[in-house]
């Protein structure tokens, strides 16, 4: 027989009633079935997992068995967070019929946006997807999918189901990499969302840190906007969001935990004509075209607030919008183009002598750096990690 690629959630459920009761015809019970099915099931999971779980002669939990079982009763709880809509007398019963092609199916759906790119990503039938997850909205009981034209598309409930299916499948990958981490065998992985001040200097460079010490280990650095990343933060897609943080960020779901702060500067290559100014003028910074961050960033906030004290016959020529400072980088090095950069994102070009700053302050331009992290989130021995190693770090940059 072939081992399973994925868990069966009646087993995960009976390991867990089978620790809290320390007997596994109580749990047997529990789940109504047998006490030879149950002893089965539960051999099945321990070799999914590789590892043993449960004692049989004194039914005591393993130390093995310690790390899975909060594990495990947080899976559950985010699955029983996707059925808050249903009917409270029926969570129970909803709970237990769902399984993990449902929740494969939907967190597929949601994040490639249908049932063909869906079943590309899980190299299964397109049929097969759509019926997974049209029975996971029969058992959930209300609507997570409507049509919208030609095409169909997740309700309100649909994405919340999502989310949380979604955080369920990342708890369970956690815990594989922290039954590895138990017996010092660092080859889990940590995917870590950045946003542009974070991504030259500081997220590389602890990387490139725990990479030597942990050579197995696996790091996924995630660009892209703010919105994206939070989304990806919400649904476990990414551990850990760092970067700029927001004023207005309000959630139940996220909570933020500053860092250090950073300045803006005035950036051109290092001939640039204004480099010989002292005393520069907005006048003089209108001159010129900018290079300037995409809308609702702090970035954005600080150029809009200088841009203001231009000239009104000269107002701010915005010719190029990115995110990205590799392109902001080659603009500003092959024109008279300026921008509003930290000092920690072009340190390297500093040093070299191919940018330079001008001499002119931001006054308020002084912004939050941090963390964003889900609420209640358990990290992995990596991620903790990590997470010591960037507030150390940090620390010295105040």
């Amino acid at each position: 027989m072939s081992k399973p690629i994925h868990p069966n959630l009646r087993h995960i459920r009976l390991f867990t009633a089978c620790a809290e009761t320390s007997s596994l015809t109580s749990a047997a019970s529990a789940l109504g079935i047998t006490q030879p099915a149950a002893s089965q099931a539960l051999r099945r999971l321990e070799e999914l997992l590789d590892a043993t779980l449960i004692e049989r002669d004194t039914m005591a939990v393993t130390a093995e068995g310690k790390i899975v079982l909060p594990r495990f009763r947080r899976l559950c709880d985010l699955i029983r967070q996707a059925c808050i809509s249903t009917a409270k007398a029926a969570i129970d019963i909803t709970e237990a019929r769902l399984t993990w092609p449902h929740l494969h199916a939907i967190t597929s759906f949601a994040e490639h946006g249908s049932f063909s790119a869906a079943a590309r990503t899980m190299e299964q039938s397109e049929p097969a997807v759509q019926r997974a997850a049209r029975e996971a909205e029969a058992v959930i009981g209300i609507a997570l999918f409507e049509n919208f034209g030609r095409n169909v598309r997740l309700t309100v409930a649909g994405l919340s189901a999502a989310r949380w299916f979604s955080l369920a499948l990342a708890e369970f990958e956690s815990l594989r990499d922290e039954l590895q981490e138990a017996h010092n065998h660092y080859a889990g992985r940590i995917s870590i969302g950045t946003l542009p001040l974070t991504r030259t200097f500081l997220v590389p460079d602890l990387i490139a840190h725990l990479a030597n010490r942990h050579p197995l280990a696996r790091f996924e650095i995630v660009e892209g906007s703010y919105a994206v990343l939070i989304d990806d933060l919400e649904r476990g897609r990414v551990d850990i969001l760092v970067g700029a943080l927001r004023k207005n960020l309000v959630s139940k779901t996220l909570h933020q935990e500053p860092l250090f702060d950073f300045e803006l500067s005035i950036v051109g290559r290092a001939d640039h004509p204004l480099t010989r100014h002292r005393g520069i003028t907005p006048d003089d910074l209108a001159d010129y075209p900018w290079v300037v961050a995409r809308r609702d960033t702090p970035s954005r906030e600080t150029f809009n607030a200088m841009a203001a004290t231009f000239p009104k016959d000269k107002p701010a020529r915005q010719s190029v919008e990115t995110g990205s400072l590799n392109a902001i980088r080659g603009v500003l090095l092959k024109s008279d183009h300026l921008a509003l950069l930290s000092r920690h994102q072009i340190r390297y070009e500093l040093e070299a002598g191919f940018l330079a700053t001008m001499d002119h302050p931001l006054p308020g331009s002084r912004r939050p750096v941090g963390v964003t992290l889900r609420r209640h989130w358990l990290p992995t021995a990596l991620q903790a990690e990590f997470l010591s190693l960037l507030r150390k770090h940090s620390a010295e940059l105040i």
